[in-house]
């Protein structure tokens, strides 16, 4: 049935591997082809992926409203057309206009289509029940890097990045759009997400007169670990190239995050239904600060570099669980979106600096200071997780 549990996340699954490997992970591996060809310098190719997401944070209280007022289908729908509108710009892009215009339409499509709109969407058919769905959606889309960084490379090599990037248009348009339409409508009743009668909604954890600071805390830990994720997404490979390792090595050590961002999702799902929030988010946050001190002890090497991304991995995975889930949990259903903007909004203006402040970084000190940047970036976000679970756990408890 299309309203049952398993159709509606797995299209919605389907859908944000497709729309993350291409509107967030094809940059990574077309970049440099298009530097080639264009002649444009690696400044200016990352600036126009950072604009998206500058883009992406204005728009994000907006879309959010028309969340609340419209539904998710439509929104999603809308994003994949928007989305397959923007990649097709970049197929065919001669002009530094048409460039950045691009990224400016690929910027609004993040917001109609990537994980805060499928987690409303969730929200909006199952209530105070979506943070299962929310966990089983997370799986399908951290396995995104994992297939369509191979995938934009086997295409570049054999029809070209302009190939590459109008495939990845026709992906969102002929597969995200029809599922997108297939989800129910909005006051569609939908049961819950293994068919059990409604339940009263359980009170937030988070009075509604503290909302605030807690809302500045998820905020602030987001924001960095977007912050070191968008970074490392774009310059992790280079970087660590330029410290010894081999490319091939180097590409197949980095393309297992994925997979270890969906090894941690899916702990959470077995283990963690009944985990304290306040809890879930430090370790989140938590593994990010552990990461790094593998590469502290053993620099780039195989065992080392290996063991961080591990780490990293699963930290990215439950992170987004943290955005996703937490926020309902603390604060409720009603206004979800709009919570999830809140924290959206300064997030990603932040990040949208990170490809290029990043780049800065690295060419200004290497690579070795880049990484101890991000290591006090991951304590800011511990230190934020870690002040909301002190002054919130004694009221929930």
């Amino acid at each position: 049935m299309l309203t049952s549990f398993p159709f509606i996340v797995s299209a919605l699954g389907i859908t944000q591997i497709i729309s993350w490997g291409t509107i967030f992970y094809g940059i990574s591996v077309l970049a440099k082809p298009m530097m080639a060809e264009l002649g444009w310098s690696a400044t200016f190719v990352f600036a126009g992926f950072s604009l998206s997401l500058l883009v992406g944070g204005i728009v994000s209280k907006p879309v959010a409203r028309f969340i609340e007022r419209r539904g998710g289908r439509l929104t999603l729908t809308m994003g994949s057309l928007v989305g397959a509108f923007g990649l097709a710009m970049l197929s065919q892009v001669n002009d530094p206009i048409v460039y950045i215009a691009a990224w400016i339409v690929l910027g609004l499509a993040s917001r109609l289509t990537l994980y805060d709109a499928a987690f409303a969407t969730l929200v909006e058919i199952y209530g105070m029940r979506a943070r299962r769905p929310i966990s089983v959606l997370t799986l399908f889309g951290g396995l995104a890097s994992s297939i369509f960084w191979p995938i934009t490379h086997y295409l570049n090599e054999a029809i070209g990045w302009r190939g590459a990037w109008l495939v990845c248009a026709l992906a969102v348009l002929v597969l995200c759009t029809p599922l997108h339409l297939l989800l129910p409508r909005l006051g569609t009743p939908i049961g819950g997400s293994e068919g059990e009668a409604a339940q009263p909604d359980p009170e937030p954890l988070v009075p509604a007169e503290q909302k605030a600071f807690a809302v500045l805390m998820l905020t602030i830990a987001m924001a960095g670990n977007s912050f070191i994720t968008t970074a490392l997404s774009v310059h992790l490979i280079p970087a660590v190239v330029s410290m010894g390792m081999a490319a091939a090595v180097a590409v197949w050590i980095s393309s297992l995050r994925g997979v270890f961002q969906t090894l941690g999702r899916l702990a959470e799902i077995i283990w963690g239904k009944n985990l304290d929030p306040f809890l879930f988010a430090n370790i989140s946050t938590g593994m990010m600060v552990l990461a790094f001190i593998p590469l502290a002890l053993g620099g780039v090497s195989v065992p080392f570099f290996f063991a961080f991304n591990i780490l990293f991995g699963i930290s990215v995975g439950l992170a987004t669980i943290v955005k996703g889930a937490v926020p309902l949990v603390l604060f409720g259903r009603h206004g979800y979106a709009s919570v999830l903007a809140s924290i959206a909004t300064p997030g990603l203006i932040v990040t949208a600096m990170a490809p290029t402040a990043y780049a800065a970084v690295l060419d200004a000190s290497g690579p070795v200071a880049g990484f101890w940047v991000m290591f006090v970036v991951s304590l800011s976000s511990f230190a934020a997780t870690a002040a909301l679970a002190w002054r919130f756990r004694r009221v929930s408890g």
